[in-house]
């Protein structure tokens, strides 16, 4: 998943972030390798993880993050490659 970070909980484990799509939130990434420099409201980031939930909104418990802000492809790229993958794998 990749979206803007909006909210860093106060144990800085919980982040809840946004994609076009709508929010989603990643637990235990204050504790990914080189995870702490994502935890900044505004910034872009990755998040790979494992799908904890869907309901309410998709929960990840996070494995990976990566800061993406630094180039703005990422961002506009991203509504395309969720939008292939509904079109060509989720049949």
């Amino acid at each position: 998943m990749q979206g803007t970070v909006l909210s860093v909980g106060a144990d800085g484990s919980t982040v809840r972030l946004r994609d076009q799509s709508g929010s989603f939130v990643a637990q235990g990434a204050g504790s990914v390798p080189k995870g702490r420099p994502c935890l900044s409201a505004g910034k872009y980031v990755m998040v790979m993880g494992l799908v904890q939930s869907c309901h309410p909104e998709p929960t990840l418990r996070a494995l990976k993050m990566t800061d993406l802000s630094g180039n703005p492809v990422h961002r506009s790229m991203w509504e395309l490659e969720v939008e292939d993958l509904h079109r060509n794998v989720l049949l």
